[in-house]
């Protein structure tokens, strides 16, 4: 009986034991699969510092909201080009996207001949973000305003040179366009990224940078530098002493650009849905709009479809600019 008793004891611990661990192996593998599944590398084709990459580490850090961890990793090279590449390399799994201008797609189609990819082979995720295009000036010339720095330019042919985040980039084009229409020599000087254009600019290694005009903000309140015109419609409220271009004479230079979130084509609608409600709810966030409104970047967020809309928009717009220049790079 005693016997009988010791075995039945010795068998409810066994089972019990058992139950425990069962729970626990299950457990834990409920939870290393679902780390897995939220791990989510967010691509960003220019250098730490710089305007996107900026956007890119304050939405990552709201995607925790959504059980993400958000991974950014900085792939310069091209203008943007390779982080693309090796964005569509990955596996078209949803844990690997893109945070980039839009430009990337609607500038690049036009300007990159042999151009690696097409606007088919992403998937647009969401718009986080808009702002317009500024020119600042630094120690690099005596020039205080616009007339006067295109005064100073024609007075010094190959002097007048700018610096901007990449070939083929918007804020190149800006430059290329003011040079055209104000008749004047503008030797553009393309770099990985505006964060060491930036720092050549301060150094006076650089007369003027063209670059995001949320980038240039507050180096023109502390005087290091001058904005000394911009790409909006109209004068901001945060910079009431800086004129648009086109009220300085040149109408036709009004630009604005977005940043996005993109994925492979290939991906499945169901995870694109998925990244869709998560990116946004990031970006529609307090902290990310407060970060954004600091940053000087206006806070616009757009579903997927419509920064496709947008997107076809612009690389319609941005055709005859382009043309008119005369420029392409081939590759």
């Amino acid at each position: 009986m005693k016997q009988t008793q010791l075995f039945r004891t010795a068998t409810r611990k066994l089972l019990a034991l058992a139950g425990t661990l069962a729970v626990s192996i299950a457990g834990f593998t409920s939870a290393d699969v679902h780390a897995q599944e939220k791990t989510l590398k967010l691509l960003v084709g220019y250098p730490a510092g710089g305007a996107v990459d900026v956007v890119a580490r304050q939405v990552g850090e709201a995607m925790r909201g959504a059980g993400y961890s958000v991974v950014i990793d900085n792939k310069a090279g091209a203008a943007g080009q390779l982080a693309v590449q090796l964005l569509l390399q990955a596996p078209a799994d949803g844990k690997t996207v893109i945070m980039m201008p839009g430009g990337n797609l609607s500038i690049y189609t036009h300007v990159y001949p042999n151009l690696k990819y097409r606007m088919d082979d992403l998937a647009p995720i969401a718009t986080v973000c808009a702002f317009n295009f500024g020119l600042a000036l630094g120690p690099g010339t005596p020039a205080r305003t616009l007339p006067e720095f295109i005064a100073w330019a024609k007075a010094n042919p190959g002097k007048a040179s700018y610096g901007s985040p990449g070939a083929g980039t918007g804020m190149h084009f800006m430059g290329v366009m003011l040079g055209q229409k104000a008749g004047f020599e503008f030797v553009h000087v393309p770099y990985k990224g505006g964060a060491n254009a930036t720092t050549d600019l301060l150094g006076g290694t650089l007369p003027a940078l063209a670059t995001t005009l949320p980038n240039l903000v507050k180096l023109h309140q502390s005087g290091k530098l001058r904005i000394v015109g911009f790409t909006g419609e109209n004068r901001l409220p945060k910079l009431p002493d800086v004129p648009t271009f086109r009220e300085q004479g040149f109408p036709d230079i009004v630009l604005s650009e977005v940043f996005a979130v993109f994925a492979s084509a290939k991906t499945s609608g169901d995870m694109l849905t998925a990244l869709e409600g998560s990116v946004m709810t990031a970006a529609r966030s307090a902290t990310v709009r407060q970060a954004l409104e600091k940053l000087e970047f206006e806070s616009q967020v757009l579903d997927g479809h419509s920064t496709r809309n947008n997107l076809i928009a612009s690389l319609k717009a941005w055709g005859p600019i382009i043309q008119s220049s005369g420029y392409s790079i081939s590759q």
